[in-house]
């Protein structure tokens, strides 16, 4: 009877531990924003009540080592907002999705048959008004400008090697100058620099916290920063804004798995496009309605050619060591 009781115990603790019989029907891996994601949780949960579709937030180089290493043996089911340099690097790890229907696309958006476009994002300048208003600054113009000695310790930029963000602005330097003319620039630029942050969010938070008066980071982070009350102008150089994309697909051999192309459809279709209209409002749909206010419109795009290639961003990322080792 002990025996009987004992057995039974141990199967009620193990059903327990494992939520009741209750598994992941779903997991995404996501490199998006906490608000972004969060947004998701709650959209997933209204749509499918009846599965358990886990959001688990995971950086983009991190999201791509691990695919990378553990190939379909990765957890993540679906993968969205990696980097698509990323993404174009380990594309062999995603299934084949030319089964699905992209016309809610532009144009010449979408590449491949292995993964999706899922946001464009813009840089830009992002200026604190006040503080030039009091000190009687010009607003810059050129990459150039940035030199000005009254500049200096004013500014801040991600690193190149540790954000997408911070290797925008990097690229579109190399196009312009050339690549030993633009190593040469930033080292001069290092002199203006406050700092070159971890992450691409870095600049605009020290700029909320009074240390900067240039942010060198997304449009989109500027914006919302503006909309919640900084006095802010975001500043587009005569070059263009630079800009980086991220894409979104389904590992390879969990295609079959069920759900996942269901949830993957919802994803890309519904929450895709609430995700560019109230978030990242750059346009890569068609009938896509900005919804967030103070959105600059018309921005120019700056020269980005490579921003896909991960060949490229390595060479270059190495030579940032001249610059920042």
């Amino acid at each position: 009877m002990k025996k009987i009781l004992s057995i039974g115990l141990l199967l009620l603790i193990v059903f327990t531990i494992t939520g009741c019989g209750k598994k992941n029907d779903v997991v995404i891996y996501s490199s998006q924003e906490e608000e972004r994601d969060q947004a998701l949780k709650e959209q997933l949960k209204e749509k499918f009540p009846d599965l358990n579709v886990v959001v688990q937030h995971i950086g983009t180089g991190n999201s791509a080592a691990k695919i990378k290493n553990e190939g379909s043996k990765v957890e993540a089911d679906i993968v969205i907002d990696l980097e698509t340099a990323h993404v174009v690097d380990i594309q062999d790890n995603f299934a084949d999705i030319s089964y699905f229907d992209d016309s809610i696309y532009l144009d010449g958006i979408n590449t491949s048959d292995k993964y999706l476009t899922w946001v464009k994002y813009t840089l830009n300048l992002i200026i604190d008004n006040k503080y030039f208003k009091e000190h009687n600054l010009s607003i810059p113009k050129t990459y150039e400008d940035l030199l000005k000695p009254e500049y200096k310790n004013l500014i801040a930029m991600p690193d190149p090697k540790t954000s997408g963000t911070g290797y925008g602005f990097f690229l579109n330097c190399v196009n312009i100058m050339g690549e030993n003319k633009a190593i040469e620039y930033f080292k001069k630029l290092k002199e203006n620099m406050r700092e070159f942050t971890t992450s691409g969010s870095g600049p605009t938070n020290l700029l909320k916290q009074g240390e900067i008066a240039i942010a060198m980071g997304m449009t989109a982070q500027g914006v919302k920063a503006i909309n919640d009350g900084y006095d802010y102008s975001i500043i587009e150089l005569d070059t263009g804004s630079p800009y980086n994309t991220t894409s979104c697909g389904i590992i390879k051999g969990h295609e079959e798995k069920e759900h996942v192309k269901e949830v993957f459809e919802f994803v890309v279709n519904e929450f895709g496009r609430y995700d560019k209209e109230n978030f990242m409002p750059d346009i890569i749909l068609k009938n896509q309605h900005n919804k967030v206010a103070n959105y600059p419109e018309n921005l120019k795009d700056a020269d980005m050619t490579g921003i896909d290639s991960i060949a490229t961003k390595e060479k270059l990322t190495k030579r940032w060591e001249e610059v920042n080792g």
